[in-house]
């Protein structure tokens, strides 16, 4: 490579060599940072007499090895010389700053042969330094950590065409790139510049793919110098000063076309040099891979031969951090690895063994899973079936853990065991059940402090007759976060829902809420069976308005609801056309009615004028209640959203030119332009979207109220 660079560089050419870089500001630097970073710990409570507990801790006792290398002054110069041929590069700095002595010897131009043996002495071998670089810079440029601006630690942006070291601030400080630069040096012309980028090294600091051979040849390094990299400071203000000094043209010229050799050869070794890197970095994790790969045989090798297998292996963390180091296995480390494995490996059968009890428990909780279904049906009573908790809840309770757990759970779980325990599973399902009840009144009691905007008081204590009364009530509405249950239903529908939907599910882990928790969140956790939001509220405005006491039942609601006595009077057409629309079922429409209108009309931009209505059909107080307790032979009376049959072909014809749901027209330029994508879609049904024209904007579906939206 030395022949391919050139040597003869006059020394008002090689100006940047002799330039120091500049430290970075106090605020920008490590050390600022670190005192601002103290400054906002120290503001924190406790952090002073955290830190004087620390300062008074003994400090530890460190052994000195003074004097070792004392006889070195007295060894004869020749094979003192000789020795340090055999050093490497760091080894001679680290000797260097030991004393003044060795740094007077060393750090001269005499030294240098000194320093080439040991550039020679490193694996694989590395380029040559420079003949104009000094080689105790070259060295510490790539062995060393400090940075050369500051003489901080762990500096890690190296510079290999300058041949510089420098932490991250101390690199912004010298390093900018060439835009920058431009911008900055207004009083420089366009041609100016363009003529002094090419005599200007530019940085080579990061590690790039392997390069190609014809990325290292001579020449063509200088010419492709441009604004977007990055450039040394000093160098740039020291080669301009340069410059402009030159009185004649041919001097100018001159300049340049040695600033472009020197700049042609110091980018090109410093390419041979982040060459070099990546090689020695390449090498050095093939080293490692070999001895990670012995290190590993020779371990598993001493292992079988302690009669190990390789079933008895755990895979985990701690086992890789053992076997997976880059340094190959000896006697002394062996001794230290070997009671760490052992215990790694009773630690597996420990855990192989537990895994396999947890098998079989598995299994007798299956084979127990048709017993406790016939259980519930035969024994609990009907009033309280539905609140027994489910086949996972039944799984936890003492006598069956017992029962599946006895002599290391072998035994299987038959019918015969299980009725040997019928007195007290029975006793500890009845109990269950009285905790889920109660969970429930509680539930509606957390929902009542939550509407009433007071914060949550303990329930008080409530005998089983009052806690049924209060599950009775139609104002007890749940619902059901886990599955798409989203109608209310009443407490005992929920929990047989729950039983028997989700029986592989522990009851309502979430609850009780943590109240000082979600506070701290500012969240409001709901637990899987819960009380429907605002369901209570709603129930108790209808009841009000009915004339009917607050304690009504909800099994009387909910069979007028379903014989069709109890209506909305919007006439949806989802509601007429189930029959299972219970009680749960129009409180439900009711409340989502409410909330889109809500939303309607906090996503209309302030100071809209509608083009259309916006009708707010679903009101419950005492001048306008949407829904209708007919009495009597009284018929509730709809309103008629019928339309034209050729209105509907053309909605059809629509409908079936795109597959998407249908938005309507109306609402979509109502709301805001940045949230119409919120604007819910319709059913792909005529009759549903007569139904919203005339219910909720009061004029007729036609094909132009329907769009399509992304």
């Amino acid at each position: 490579m030395s022949s391919n660079l050139a040597t003869d560089i006059p020394d008002y050419v090689a100006i940047s060599i002799e330039l120091e870089p500049r430290p970075a500001s106090y605020q920008a630097s490590r050390a600022g940072q670190a005192a601002w970073k103290e400054v906002r710990l120290s503001r924190q409570p406790g952090y002073v007499q955290a830190q004087r507990e620390t300062k008074e801790k003994k400090p530890k006792v460190v052994r000195m090895r003074a004097g070792r290398l004392a006889d070195l002054m007295d060894m004869p110069l020749d094979i003192f010389l000789e020795i340090l041929s055999h050093l490497e590069p760091i080894d001679l700095l680290r000797l260097s700053r030991s004393s003044k002595h060795f740094r007077s010897m060393l750090m001269t131009k005499r030294a240098r042969y000194l320093w080439d043996a040991a550039f020679r002495n490193v694996d694989p071998g590395m380029p040559p330094c420079l003949p104009y670089i000094p080689s105790p810079r070259y060295a510490a440029a790539l062995f060393d950590q400090y940075c050369f601006a500051c003489g901080i630690e762990r500096s890690t942006n190296t510079d290999f065409s300058h041949t510089l070291r420098l932490c991250a601030p101390c690199y912004k400080t010298n390093f900018k790139p060439g835009d920058e630069l431009t911008l900055e040096s207004k009083r420089l012309s366009t041609e100016f510049v363009e003529k002094i980028l090419p005599t200007l090294l530019a940085s080579v600091v990061y590690y790039y793919p392997p390069l190609q051979d014809e990325d290292l040849s001579p020449g063509g390094g200088a010419e492709n110098n441009c604004t977007y990299q990055t450039f040394y400071v000093p160098e740039i203000e020291a080669v301009i000063a340069q410059y402009q000094s030159l009185q004649t043209h041919e001097e100018q010229q001159a300049f340049v076309a040695g600033r472009r050799a020197y700049v042609n050869e110091r980018q090109l070794h410093g390419k041979f040099v982040l060459r070099w890197l990546y090689m020695t970095h390449r090498q050095k994790s093939a080293e490692e891979d070999e001895a990670r790969k012995d290190r590993k045989d020779a371990i598993l090798h001493r292992l079988k031969a302690l009669g190990y297998s390789q079933a008895d292996y755990p895979d985990n963390d701690a086992w890789n951090r053992i076997l997976d180091q880059p340094r190959r296995l000896t006697d002394r480390i062996w001794k230290t690895a070997r009671p760490k494995l052992e215990a790694l490996i009773k630690q597996k059968h420990e855990d192989d063994r537990q895994a396999e009890f947890e098998a079989r428990i598995r299994e007798r909780y299956e084979e127990f899973r048709p017993i406790y279904e016939g259980f519930v049906r035969v024994v609990i009573p009907e009033h309280l079936r539905n609140f027994a908790p489910n086949w996972a809840d039944a799984c936890r309770l003492p006598c069956i853990v017992e029962l599946s757990s006895s002599d290391g759970a072998f035994p299987r779980v038959t019918y015969d065991r299980v009725a040997a325990i019928g007195r007290k599973l029975t006793t500890e399902v009845l109990r269950s059940i009285i905790q889920i009840r109660r969970d429930l009144a509680e539930m509606l009691h957390h929902e009542h402090c939550r509407m009433q905007l007071c914060d949550a008081q303990p329930m008080p204590y409530l005998e089983v007759e009052q806690v049924s009364a209060e599950l009775a009530k139609a104002t007890s509405l749940f619902v059901c976060h886990h599955c798409p249950l989203t109608t209310a239903v009443s407490a005992s529908l929920i929990c047989h829902h729950w039983r028997t939907e989700h029986a592989e599910l522990k009851w309502n882990d979430g609850w009780p809420i943590d109240e000082r928790s979600n506070r701290r969140r500012g969240l409001a956790p709901r637990p899987w069976i819960c009380v429907m939001p605002g369901g209570p509220l709603l129930a108790e405005h209808a009841l009000k308005a009915f004339g009917l006491p607050e304690d009504t039942p909800f099994a009387l609601l909910d069979d007028s609801a379903r014989r069709g006595r109890l209506v909305c009077l919007c006439g949806s057409p989802r509601l007429r056309a189930s029959r299972e629309s219970g009680w749960g079922t129009l409180i439900s429409h009711v409340n989502d009615e409410q909330d889109w209108y809500s939303d309607m009309l906090y996503s209309t931009p302030r100071g809209y004028v509608p083009t259309t209505v916006l009708i707010d059909n679903h009101v419950l107080n005492d001048r306008e209640l949407c829904l209708k307790l007919l009495i009597g032979s009284e018929q509730a009376a709809f309103p008629d959203y019928s339309i034209p049959a050729s209105a509907a072909a053309e909605v059809v014809a629509k409908l079936e030119s795109d597959q998407r749901k249908p938005t309507c027209s109306a609402c979509h330029y109502m709301v805001k332009g940045g949230i119409r994508w919120t604007v819910r879609r319709m059913e792909r049904d005529v009759a549903h979207l007569a139904h919203h024209m005339k219910t909720r904007h009061d004029t007729v579906l036609t094909e132009s109220s329907i769009m399509f939206t992304p």
